[in-house]
């Protein structure tokens, strides 16, 4: 090996072997990891996996084998495990008899097959995976693997050296290329982390800022009587730096921590050798944070300290740090509460109680949580999670929604393969009873285009929204939420071509079309391919198309479908499934890019910290009967008018809502740099001499959004304090600078209202519109923009209007519209049929179920019967007088003729706008239309309702 150490097999153990006067190791705090490229790995096949049947709860679990601590080589197995049915218990995979199904056969079987497992949490990166981990299958084959350093490091801290420790990691026992058992995995995290021993969370390697930070934690911050001590005293300003440190690791960036953390029975945190449990982690950080956000006594202490530049503000916004947020998130995603998650492991066991049931008592020494760990009381809803987690990162734009699934009070992960081969839960997820669960399944599909996942975010967040609150519904399209995708790729591991599943396997390649009499290779582009078709069917020259025998035959494919139905592999003959190309993200998907903190890199400051990029939401953050204004009053969501059109020939994906367009705007000012007001603001609003006189009441009240502290009344000492702003924080300079009024003035009031007009103003343009009143709105605004009211959204948006359409982006979105309707029509047929096939090969419809079914009808039957008969009471009674039955019968005509005149007039109006479009520039503050005020002045003005198309 030239010199070199190495490693080699014996038995079970793995050692590494150092040449005698070999230096290389010499003065290293770890032992060297094993590199990919290896030589003793050289001979090493690379691992492949090997399918998971979609049929059971089945998972892969990481066998790590005993080493000593200085052995580079990290040798593992993976091995198979299901969640029982019944228990909801880890085990080997078990083939029962009829004996052993009986409840107490079958509990006893478990236990013995039980696996206990931890789980491992840790940071995906952006590194290449250059180093590996050998898997061992039987006792004599070794394959290798490609991971990633970090993680590499975490295998090599975990491992035990006298036996193995038995983990999950996303990255190993889930097949990253195969997107059929990511979408079934990631249904499955709820159980995995619920079911786990421990969480084990990985922060990376430890440094002497982590040594310090976590032992001013154990040694210090836990010892709650010193705590006023230890936030005054500048002795410990180096260890509050070392923990804002430790909280800005990349671990509380991810955004799957929400969910590992929160499902977790039991965490801890690793950093090198270091370790710490979350609970007492979390209890430090709640310190931190709450005494710098209600006193700023840790920034004073930073202050005074020379070795740290007297910069202010050193701690500020510390609440909106990764770590931060994921305290306090966690703290209420479920309820507390006195069940099978929270009881005393050593007195619990599980009994059969009445009718077969089981239930937890307290008798015996051995614990299992036998209830299903999906059954828990979510507190937050999918909105709330996905648009306040900003400050979080993925590495997978569509992981921004799907790895807060698990958590949502509304929502839960649902993948459309598991539900084809789980009998009951497909059953359950193909029919109506869905529309009673307060849990609405969203589908988790890793192939789906990234501008169709956004939309059913969207749409299912609107759909909540309208069964609890229809007025605010909308909100959604102002809050910052969605990763901007990178192009042309998808960022988690996938094969070389493997484009989105679709329902048919067809061929993607040697495609052949006729020309001349003669059969040619079809070279022509998608768009290119459509075009000539759609010419051919508009001239009728074409008797036999080609997107006719584009279709396969169903009834050829019936036995292919129901094989695959079980099966994720295409069928034979086909080298891929469909294929859908994304289009661009459209202007109601709110980016998180224009989210109001972010992470970087401060003057005077050699890391990084949480600050303010932008301002705040003025929709605020969604609360469950509760709202920052009511711009549009009662007006609630259209949803006749809500509809979504996918339009990938235009590259245009629109939204229909309804509304009207009420002013313009006329004049804009510079946008607001860091919050700061800049001089021109003050003269669009007329204000001369802040010296002499008091700001105009509607300029004050615009830098603040006519709100104060907590979305309050503003208090009317903010106008003198805008006044004192105006005349000590720099005006003549070109601005009044908020944040030096903030850090130097040491004025408590003059300090509240300039935080309340960061909050407000920052990166954002002062306007003024034609009817003169002024508003705020982002840097992106302009003269002209229309500003106009949403139904279902509480504040008002500016829309910018797009050029008309041609005539051919007309046509192209009338064939857009009718090869999607034309795709929607043929995948719910395909469903359709799929359910039949499904339900025959089960054995059809017992006697009882028929029976059932005809007992169900003749009742309704009877019903209706009756129902016809109370309303035609009164017939041939000889009385020509009407009844009130009439009355209404006649009121209720005039009522559909009424509607019948509307809906003409409407679709005239909308024929005349379908040349129209709009793209939403965003949210915006109009001084005055607020609070129903535009709704008024749209009565009197007799501003006439919009069906407006969002691009």
């Amino acid at each position: 090996m030239d010199g070199q150490p190495f490693s080699v097999i014996m038995g079970n153990r793995s050692f590494f072997l150092v040449p005698e006067g070999y230096e290389g190791m010499a003065g290293q705090s770890h032992p060297q990891l094993q590199r990919f490229d290896d030589p003793g790995l050289i001979k090493l096949d690379e691992y492949k996996y090997n399918k998971l049947p979609k049929d059971k709860k089945r998972i892969r679990l990481l066998q790590v084998e005993p080493a000593a601590s200085n052995v580079s080589q990290i040798t593992c197995r993976l091995i198979d495990a299901d969640y029982d049915k019944d228990y909801h218990i880890l085990t080997k995979p078990l083939g029962l008899d009829s004996e052993e199904r009986k409840l107490d056969g079958k509990y006893n079987a478990i236990l013995d097959n039980r696996i206990k497992y931890e789980a491992l949490s840790w940071c995906w990166g952006e590194e290449s995976e250059d180093y590996a981990i050998t898997i061992k299958q039987g006792e004599k084959s070794f394959y290798k693997r490609r991971i990633k350093k970090d993680l590499a490091l975490a295998l090599k801290y975990l491992r035990k050296s006298d036996k193995i420790r038995t983990l999950w990691i996303d990255s190993i026992c889930i097949n990253q290329q195969d997107d059929s058992e990511r979408n079934h995995q990631v249904q499955m995290m709820s159980r995995i982390y619920t079911r786990a021993e421990q969480v084990c969370i990985w922060l990376g390697e430890s440094n002497e800022q982590s040594n310090v930070a976590i032992k001013f934690i154990k040694e210090e911050v836990m010892e709650l009587n010193n705590i006023d001590s230890i936030c005054s005293d500048n002795k410990y300003a180096h260890k509050w730096q070392a923990l804002m440190m430790l909280m800005q690791r990349p671990w509380f960036s991810r955004r799957w921590m929400v969910q590992e953390i929160s499902l977790a029975r039991k965490a801890k945190i690793y950093c090198g050798p270091d370790k710490i449990s979350w609970s007492d982690f979390a209890v430090a950080v709640e310190l931190f944070v709450e005494v710098e956000t209600a006193t700023h006594r840790l920034s004073e202490v930073m202050r005074k300290d020379e070795k740290f530049r007297h910069i202010p503000n050193w701690f500020e916004h510390v609440s909106e740090l990764g770590a931060s947020l994921l305290v306090q998130a966690t703290g209420k995603v479920f309820r507390k509460s006195d069940n099978h998650m929270t009881r005393d492991p050593k007195t619990s066991s599980l009994r059969e109680g009445e009718g077969g049931s089981k239930e937890v008592v307290t008798k015996s020494e051995d614990h299992l949580h036998t209830i299903d760990p999906l059954e828990r009381r979510g507190l937050l809803s999918l909105q709330f999670l996905v648009t306040s987690m900003f400050i979080f990162q993925t590495s997978e734009p569509r992981d921004v929604i799907y790895s807060l699934l698990a958590v949502a009070r509304d929502a839960s992960p649902f993948a459309e393969n598991s539900a084809s081969t789980d009998k009951e839960y497909a059953l359950f997820m193909r029919t109506s009873i869905t529309f009673f669960l307060e849990e609405k399944p969203f589908r988790v599909d890793y192939g789906r285009p990234y501008s169709d996942v956004c939309r059913d975010f969207v749409e299912f967040i609107i759909q909540r929204s309208c069964e609890l609150d229809p007025v605010q519904a909308l909100d959604v399209l102002c809050r910052p939420w969605a990763l901007t995708p990178r192009k042309n790729q998808s960022i988690r591991p996938q094969t070389k071509s493997k484009p989105t599943k679709g329902r048919w396997p067809i061929k993607t390649s040697g495609w052949k079309r006729k020309q001349e009499g003669q059969e040619v290779d079809d070279t022509r582009t998608l768009k290119q391919y459509f075009d000539e078709e759609y010419q051919k069917w508009e001239s009728n020259e074409s008797n036999d198309p080609d997107w006719k025998r584009s279709f396969p035959d169903l009834k050829k494919k019936k036995e292919e479908r129901t094989d695959q139905s079980h099966s994720d592999s295409p069928a034979k003959g086909s080298s891929d499934a469909i294929a859908e190309a994304d289009i661009s993200l459209p202007c109601w998907v709110p980016l998180a890019s224009s989210a109001p903190f972010g992470l970087f890199t401060h003057p005077g400051m050699d890391v990084k910290k949480t600050g303010r990029v932008n301002a705040d939401p003025l929709v605020g953050v969604p609360e469950d009967g509760h709202r920052n204004y009511y711009a549009a009053q009662t007006k609630k969501t259209d949803l006749e008018t809500l509809k979504f059109r996918r339009r990938p020939l235009c590259d245009r994906y629109s939204l229909y809502v309804r509304g009207f367009i009420f002013d313009e705007v006329e004049e804009v000012a510079d946008a607001s740099q860091n919050g700061s007001i800049p001089a021109p603001w003050l003269q669009l609003a007329g204000w001369e001499e802040p010296s002499k006189y008091d700001p105009p009441d509607e300029f004050w009240r615009t830098l603040v959004a006519d709100r104060g502290k907590d979305n309050r009344n503003p208090p009317y000492y903010y106008a003198r304090a805008c006044r004192e702003s105006a005349v000590k924080g720099g005006l003549r300079s070109g601005g009044i600078n908020t944040s030096a009024l903030i850090n130097d003035e040491r004025n408590s009031i003059i300090a509240e209202f300039c935080r309340r007009v960061q909050a407000v103003v920052w990166n954002r343009r002062l306007f003024k519109t034609k009817a003169g009143i002024l508003g705020l709105a982002s840097n992106k605004v302009g003269k002209g923009d229309k500003i106009g009211i949403l139904y279902g959204c509480t504040v008002p948006v500016i829309l910018r209007e797009e050029a008309e359409k041609t005539d051919e982006e007309m046509r192209m979105e009338e064939f857009d519209d009718a090869f999607e309707s034309l795709k929607s029509a043929i995948k719910g047929c395909e469903e359709k049929r799929m359910q039949r096939l499904r339900f025959r090969a089960d054995g059809g419809a017992t006697e009882d179920i028929k029976w059932h079914t005809k007992e169900i009808n003749r009742r309704l039957g009877k019903d209706a019967s009756k129902t016809g008969k109370s309303t035609n009471r009164g017939e041939g009674g000889g009385s020509s007088t009407p009844t009130g039955e009439e009355n209404m019968e006649a009121e209720q005509e005039e009522q559909e003729e009424s509607k019948k005149d509307k809906r003409e007039s409407e679709d005239k109006k909308r024929k005349e706008d379908a040349r129209r479009y709009y793209k939403l520039i965003g949210e915006s503050y109009v001084h005055g239309m607020m609070d129903g005020d535009a709704m008024r002045k749209k009565f009197y003005e007799r501003f006439p309702d919009q069906t407006l198309e969002l691009t």
